[in-house]
């Protein structure tokens, strides 16, 4: 009976998560007060069980009193289950790491996400072009070469900006930095 409640818990809170990414699709200038550990903390749910599949190795670090940023939780949340799942496809095996981490970057008023991944990494000659709409190197798998162009774009709307570094055959950081709301004085 504990495990089925567990389980009842869990697929209730993915169903949750799904309605919320879905529910947002036709309205993306929903601005308001967001939490950048929410959204991460779904997008970790909704990837678990891919995750699960590509590392054993797989740790989260949540900042603490993290300011809010200004956007849409639900589009920052798809920007970070793309993410996930790209580290998670550049994986050469399961003992290779994802680590996440959410902090406060005091200097320019950001919150910011770091996804390290120790995959197959990026080369030069594509990192520069990782961004645009239809390039992939994943086309034999099903790539569509759409999911860092939309990233990159939804972070922009948010006034932040997404960078990319990468060695071949060492991993990928990916950052994801948001301008912090600020409140009157």
């Amino acid at each position: 009976p504990r495990r089925i409640q567990d389980s009842s818990q869990r697929i209730k809170a993915i169903v949750d998560d799904l309605k919320d990414f879905v529910r947002d699709e036709g309205r993306q200038d929903v601005q308001g007060q967001a939490d950048l550990n929410y959204a991460l903390e779904a997008a970790v749910r909704l990837t678990s069980n891919t995750v699960k599949k590509a590392t054993n190795h797989f740790a989260v670090s949540y900042g603490e009193n993290l300011p809010y940023f200004i956007g849409s939780v639900q589009r920052i949340e798809q920007v970070i289950v793309n993410l996930i799942m790209n580290a998670c496809q550049a994986l050469p095996d399961m003992e290779a790491a994802i680590s996440l981490r959410t902090y406060y970057n005091v200097e320019n008023n950001y919150v910011e996400l770091e996804i390290i991944d120790q995959g197959c990494g990026i080369s030069d000659d594509n990192i520069a072009k990782v961004t645009n709409p239809f390039f992939t190197t994943k086309r034999e798998t099903g790539g569509t070469g759409l999911g860092l162009s939309i990233s990159s774009r939804i972070i922009e709307e948010h006034g932040g900006r997404l960078t990319i570094e990468s060695v071949v055959d060492s991993g990928t950081a990916i950052t994801i930095s948001l301008p912090c709301y600020k409140e009157d004085a």
